[in-house]
């Protein structure tokens, strides 16, 4: 039987695969919508890629919200192509995006059983920085939502502090009652999933499907490229 009562999950790129979904719908959108039909759909997808990398790390440090976020780096990627546009455009096309994502959002049988049998023996619960407008219909399109109750969905938009910040995982410690020593954090991103989590005294599983290089000396407990190879694990 697991020494964890708790596992808790990153959301994008760990339970499903995010970016896949992420180019789709915006190539979807770009090559759709009034603003960016005309445009070199690469070089504009290119742009807005490099933009949201560089304004990324201004989310965590909490300078901009998610809405200054797509704003910026949608105005930003325009800019590139030297056309000027109003928030309320930029805002068109975010709602056109959104759609096009989650419609690409489609659930994984091997990821549902695998959440399903550790459900059996553990409380599971969500910790990510992504948005909060789009999380619970993600969790939804996943046939998720069962095993992840709103209650320990843990969203850094609302608790205010973002993975890494030790501060999110201790919010999230206290409110499921549980010590350190009983959770394992699950996700794909060395920094937020693994050197984060373990900073807050917490066991980690770095899922890398693409055999990226740790950043620091965190020794996890252990590194897989699918889900469904934490049932061996635990």
């Amino acid at each position: 039987m697991s020494k964890f009562t708790t596992i808790l999950f990153d959301l994008d790129d760990t339970l499903f695969d995010f970016s896949a979904c992420w180019e789709k719908g915006m190539q979807q959108t770009i090559a759709t919508h009034a603003l960016t039909a005309e445009l070199d759909q690469e070089k504009f997808l290119e742009a807005l890629r490099r933009h949201g990398d560089d304004l990324w790390i201004d989310v965590i440090a909490k300078r901009y919200d998610f809405t200054q976020y797509r704003r910026l780096r949608f105005q930003r990627a325009m800019a590139d192509c030297n056309r000027q546009i109003e928030v309320e455009q930029v805002d068109d096309f975010q709602r056109a995006y959104q759609v096009a994502c989650m419609d690409a959002v489609q659930p994984d049988t091997t990821v549902q059983s695998t959440i399903a049998r550790l459900a059996e023996e553990h409380t599971l619960g969500i910790v990510t920085n992504g948005p909060v407008d789009m999380a619970f219909i993600k969790l939804e399109r996943l046939g998720l939502s069962a095993y992840f109750p709103r209650e320990r969905v843990f969203l850094s938009e609302i608790i205010g502090h973002h993975k890494p910040d030790l501060r999110i995982y201790e919010h999230v410690r206290e409110k499921l009652g549980v010590e350190c020593k009983q959770v394992l954090f699950v996700g794909d991103t060395w920094e937020a999933d693994v050197a984060g989590a373990m900073d807050a005294g917490f066991s980690a599983v770095w899922i890398n499907p693409r055999g990226k290089k740790p950043t620091s000396e965190h020794q996890p407990l252990a590194v897989i490229e699918r889900l469904d190879q934490l049932l061996a694990i635990l």
